[in-house]
């Protein structure tokens, strides 16, 4: 059996690392805040393969991805309070202390760096599969998402859009 071939809008999970601003809260009030505090943070990442898929080859209507194609966040998960993949979101903050001030401090943290898409790792796609000279993108290959402290291989693609075409490594 082989591993399955990445279509348009297959799923992308991961967790990225983020500079992250705000004001803290400040464990000699007063002032109750620092203003302007700096953490690094995690934030997951839930997007799709979207940008740059074949625009030859189909699977069952649905455009394959290669190792030039880029995933995006899903619709809402960069906006704030709620969106995962937005400042108030955060978990794992380092230095763990100040912790990020309470609301409504909490909500006007923000991410400093380019958030969204994501491109395959350089590790990903198929070692003899090729559409048009770029190699096609398959289940569990590594994308490189939009982590600010640029660590590579941080998310993951899965093909569930298509269950029938694949490819023997």
């Amino acid at each position: 059996m082989g591993t399955l071939v990445v279509v348009e809008n297959d799923k992308v999970e991961g967790t990225d690392k983020h500079n992250v601003s705000g004001d803290a809260t400040n464990p000699l009030a007063p002032p109750p805040t620092i203003p302007n505090s700096v953490w690094v943070a995690d934030f997951d990442y839930v997007g799709k393969m979207t940008e740059g898929l074949s625009d030859f080859v189909n699977i069952d209507g649905e455009p394959m991805a290669l190792v030039t194609s880029q995933s995006s966040l899903d619709p809402g998960e960069d906006a704030p309070p709620s969106g995962r993949h937005s400042g108030p979101m955060g978990s794992n903050f380092i230095p763990p202390a100040p912790p990020p001030a309470p609301p409504p401090f909490l909500l006007a943290l923000s991410i400093d760096d380019p958030v969204g898409t994501g491109d395959p790792n350089a590790a990903a796609g198929s070692s003899f599969v090729k559409v048009d000279g770029d190699a096609v993108l398959l289940d569990g290959d590594a994308i490189d998402t939009c982590d600010g402290l640029s660590v590579p291989a941080n998310s993951t693609v899965t093909a569930e859009n298509q269950d029938f075409v694949s490819c023997s490594e």
